[in-house]
């Protein structure tokens, strides 16, 4: 559906130039909700203005649904951009058209005739659940609100791509869930594909199939979402996973755990099937030593759990060590005392 190839992105800041996008290289399928998460300054906004068009690669390819879409003239982009949606962080809504007209500009200018326009935007409005807010204006709207018209004017044309960016920033935790169900819905329902553009990684775990992690205008770590928050690879990947689930205890964290519990303490990460982990800890007893849950957090992500439990080992030493051993087998642990 969208595939890049070794696109690059510079831009000339005074005398200096200056890479935005580096040498990425990803492919999003057909049908699919793909998250790019990258902090601020990473390249996430400026890669999805080189999927639509609206910024010209430096160098590379960029293909969606088989059109290339770098060095081609604006004219001939007009055209490919009608299979293309769009939603942003701020709605971007014309404040002097009611609803119903914001969502019918886009088939203005697209050409449609008055009537199918007229079918398709009460179409759109029932959709994402606002057929009542037809002749109200932006102004009238609450947030969430204005980016269910955002999202009905971004599929009036039917596009085959929706690119999301930064959708939800602007929402309350409630009104984002709303929002990223109604996604989901375009996407189940539709078939559309979705790529979102975020820095928070609730959304990526919410709504995402696959998520690629973003720095510095590359890409580094790309895979399944819940691969991704299991085992983060990198440290901006483990970055954005600490926020949403209890990851192992450090600094001053660590040494209150320290002093209230005079056992030897590990951090065992757990993931989604790992048989072997169990049977380890339910032999403890064989190798005489007991252990306790001080902490941790577990989450489940596409219906598979994973998190992090920092366990209170109590025995001899020896025996202590022989478990660590045989659980460093299966597992990846960590030693806090």
């Amino acid at each position: 559906m969208v595939e890049l190839k070794n696109v690059t992105k510079e831009f000339k800041v005074g005398k200096n130039l200056v890479t935005a996008v580096n040498d990425v290289s990803l492919t999003i399928n057909r049908g699919e909700i793909f998250a790019i998460i990258g902090y601020s300054g990473a390249g996430k906004s400026t890669l999805v203005r080189l999927i639509n068009g609206l910024e010209e690669t430096t160098s590379g390819n960029l293909i969606v649904d088989g059109f290339e879409v770098s060095g081609k003239r604006e004219s001939q982009l007009r055209e490919a951009r009608t299979n293309i949606g769009m939603i942003f962080q701020q709605f971007n809504l014309m404040n002097s058209r009611t609803v119903a007209a914001n969502v019918e500009f886009p088939l203005k200018v697209a050409g449609w005739d008055k009537a199918k326009r007229k079918a398709r935007v009460a179409e759109m409005l029932q959709f994402v659940g606002l057929a009542d807010k037809a002749k109200n204006y932006p102004d009238q709207l609450s947030g969430g609100q204005k980016q269910r018209v955002g999202i009905a004017r971004a599929l009036a044309t039917s596009p085959t791509l929706l690119l999301a960016d930064e959708s939800t920033s602007a929402l309350d935790p409630e009104t984002t869930q709303e929002v990223l169900e109604l996604l989901k819905r375009v996407n189940n329902e539709l078939g559309i594909t979705i790529v979102v553009i975020t820095h928070e990684m609730d959304v990526v775990s919410s709504i995402a199939d696959r998520v690629a992690v973003m720095e510095k205008g590359r890409v580094v770590e790309l895979g399944n979402v819940y691969d991704v928050f299991s085992a983060p690879q990198t440290a901006t990947a483990q970055r954005f996973v600490a926020t949403t689930v209890k990851t192992s205890p450090t600094g001053e964290e660590a040494n209150d755990l320290k002093q209230r519990h005079k056992g030897y303490l590990i951090n065992v990460e757990i993931t989604e099937g790992n048989d072997r982990l169990g049977q380890v800890l339910s032999r403890l007893n064989e190798r005489r030593v007991r252990f306790n849950i001080v902490q941790g957090g577990l989450e489940t992500l596409q219906g598979k759990t994973y998190g992090t439990l920092t366990l209170e080992l109590i025995g001899d030493i020896i025996n202590i060590d022989a478990v660590v051993a045989e659980l460093q087998t299966v597992t990846r642990v960590q030693v806090v005392r």
